[in-house]
């Protein structure tokens, strides 16, 4: 799907502290990789169960369905999320494969894994230091891809109902989307999509799509100039007020205060 906006010829890329707040199921573009420090960090990712202990990397590719659901009282860590247009030789393997275990511990990379995390540790929060952080995210990824067992990502999700119903939710996120219109598409009945949602992903239909919507909308908050009135039509929100509600309990923040931020150079978690 186009994503009508003027992309800035920047990366995109986001660093910042570790999310140890519960977030729903939900799936995206942009690479997400999640490093513990202290404490433990309960996550899924397509509907398998991982525990992050300290010194542990979990790595999201683009299309994986993940969600945070909970963490020890200490649990710290950082974040960091990058395009795979950020490292364009690394670009066809993020964005065609999977990882069979997405996490890996640090002591069983490359030493250079160590020094890049402490550089983005350094760096995090502090205005105006992200175009200093991409060599060290490109490190971290360089790093971490030679540790991970990666299979086509199609291999793995060929035969799932349900990766093709939030795929395809995801790709059409901006029309106006209902239950019975995406069961229809799907060739399925309402109520029996709505209990796999409820099955499956343990969060509902209209929550699960406004997740989306506010993931495309940080994207627009921070590569276009276009009014945040015109980004909650773009993203397929029926009015300023539902766009509002709904980017505030994702991103604990009100859209103008996301954008400052990001102007700013300043970190920013998804639901943080």
């Amino acid at each position: 799907m186009a994503v009508l906006v003027e992309e800035r010829k920047a990366a995109r890329y986001r660093v910042g502290p570790v999310n140890t707040s519960p977030y729903p199921e939900h799936m995206h573009d942009p690479v997400e990789t999640v490093i513990v420090r202290k404490g433990y960090l309960h996550m899924t990712v397509n509907s398998v169960p991982y525990v992050l202990e300290p010194n542990t990397v979990l790595m999201v590719f683009p299309g994986m369905v993940h969600s945070y659901e909970s963490a020890s009282e200490d649990a710290d860590g950082l974040f960091v999320g990058f395009t795979p247009d950020s490292i364009d030789e690394f670009r066809s393997t993020l964005t065609t494969m999977w990882p069979v275990n997405p996490m890996v511990r640090i002591s069983e990379c490359p030493e250079e894994l160590e020094e890049a995390i402490e550089k983005l540790e350094k760096y995090s929060g502090r205005e105006g230091t992200f175009p200093l952080m991409l060599p060290y995210i490109h490190v971290m990824a360089a790093c971490l891809l030679t540790k991970l067992e990666l299979v086509p990502s199609m291999e793995l999700h060929k035969n799932s109902f349900m990766h093709n119903a939030l795929q395809y939710i995801q790709q059409h996120s901006d029309e106006n989307l209902t239950l019975d219109s995406v069961a229809k598409a799907l060739g399925v009945g309402s109520s029996y999509l709505s209990h796999m949602f409820s099955q499956q992903m343990k969060v509902n239909f209209r929550r699960f799509l406004n997740t989306i919507r506010v993931e495309r909308a940080c994207v627009m908050l921070e590569d276009s100039d276009m009014s945040i009135k015109e980004i909650c039509y773009a993203c397929g929100f029926e009015n300023t007020r539902t766009f509002h509600r709904a980017f505030q309990e994702g991103q604990k923040m009100t859209p103008g205060e996301f954008r400052e931020r990001m102007r700013k150079g300043l970190a920013v978690t998804p639901g943080a």
